[in-house]
């Protein structure tokens, strides 16, 4: 006779290969690097032109539900109400054949491809810690800060947007554009790990020949993170409008915070009066802006991350986050911007002078590093999600 294997001896042994083959995979995941997800860098949009100065600009408040998603810390939050308004706020500018958009959104960043305008534009997070957040089709990015994900509010930003550059572009009119910088040291913003911050603060306006304000655009690297965590807020980026629209900007600010028990706002609203009150007043001027695709290296986690679980960790980020993005390279007359698709530190703002970074624009590839410290794990490298190599595919190493 020919023996008959018992049930319980077969299902036994398929669940004891089962179980093999589960470790085999874990153990070739925490071993194996995933193949990066990289492709080649393209031109997207661009306009070229010189001539005389026209320019519009619009505030549309983005309609949130009662109690909003919120972004900025880990977890998932809600604010207690929608009270506090939070706003997109948009400029068009042309001159000769080019037009241009630059726009800034009370939120904390703007995920992978989640609005592509029309034709050449730099659209940028103020980064405010207490916005609207659910904004990413993204779980683990949602449970890291980004905000549980969230239908409703992603649809209430792209009508906000989408009305907003509508807007701007409508209001177009003869303008003229004042434009001053300056190294600020005294400012309010503080180093919050090693490294060099960047004190520059820019000032840009624009007024119609009548002297009316149409817009101003202020570029300031220091992270919004003094409103309380369960409000719905702009932060300190909405304490300088007290008229026409006013764009914040975030510069190289990844390893800085702000000087505790000062009145944040009203400090930077002053200076930037200051700059621009002696500020040349230019009514023809060239316009550029290109936007291009860019792709993130391979995923690497950080150095603090324990040598046994770093490769884990790094193809678990692989997985989940997008490594692509998008560059906007913006010329207003003597003002050249560089958009950069995440957090660059400090040092980077200084090096790419006389280019100003734009943090939080364009999408979101974590913080940008120093080679240096990322590879001894200091200053804002456990933070990194591509490791070192990612200020170069971002075209800052060199600079």
């Amino acid at each position: 006779m020919v023996p008959v294997p018992l049930p319980g001896r077969a299902a036994g042994g398929a669940l004891k290969k089962a179980a093999i083959a589960i470790a085999a995979l874990a153990a070739a995941f925490c071993i194996v690097p995933l193949p990066p997800r990289s492709t080649a860098a393209r031109l997207l949009s661009q306009s070229h032109g010189e001539g005389v100065l026209r320019a519009g600009a619009a505030k549309v408040r983005i309609a949130l539900p009662e109690h909003p998603v919120l972004a900025g810390y880990a977890g998932h939050r809600r604010a207690g109400s929608s009270a506090e308004p939070v706003h997109v706020r948009a400029i068009a500018l042309e001159a000769g054949s080019a037009r241009a958009i630059l726009v800034s959104v009370d939120t904390l960043l703007i995920p992978p491809g989640f609005f592509a305008p029309d034709g050449c534009a730099l659209v940028a997070a103020t980064h405010t810690h207490t916005g609207p957040g659910g904004l990413w089709d993204n779980a683990v990015a949602g449970w890291m800060g980004a905000g549980s994900p969230d239908k409703e509010q992603q649809a209430a930003l792209e009508r906000a947007l989408r009305e907003a550059l509508g807007q701007a572009v409508a209001a177009l009119g003869p303008a003229e554009l004042q434009m001053s910088r300056e190294m600020w040291p005294q400012g309010p913003a503080r180093p919050r790990s090693e490294g060099r911050i960047d004190p520059e603060l820019v000032a840009m306006r624009l007024r119609r020949p009548s002297g009316e304000i149409v817009a101003t655009a202020v570029i300031y690297a220091m992270h919004p993170t003094s409103a309380p965590r369960d409000v719905l807020s702009a932060d300190w980026p909405g304490q300088l409008e007290t008229g026409a629209p006013v764009l914040v900007l975030q510069g190289a600010g990844g390893n800085t915070t702000w000087e505790r028990d000062k009145p944040i706002g009203p400090m930077i609203a002053i200076e930037v009066e200051r700059l621009l009150a002696s500020a040349p007043a230019l009514t023809a001027l060239p316009l550029d802006c290109e936007v291009s695709s860019v792709s993130a290296p391979g995923a690497q986690a950080s150095m603090r991350v324990p040598w046994l679980l770093r490769r884990a960790a790094s193809n678990l980020i692989q997985l989940a986050f997008d490594p692509s993005a998008t560059q906007t390279r913006l010329r207003i007359g003597p003002l050249a911007l560089l958009g950069v698709p995440g957090e660059p530190v400090g040092e980077l703002g200084l090096a790419a002078r006389p280019e100003v970074l734009v943090g939080l624009s364009g999408g979101y590839l974590g913080y940008v590093e120093t080679r240096e410290r990322w590879e001894r794990g200091g200053g804002e490298s456990a933070k990194t999600y591509f490791g070192p190599q990612l200020a170069r595919a971002l075209g800052l190493e060199a600079r």
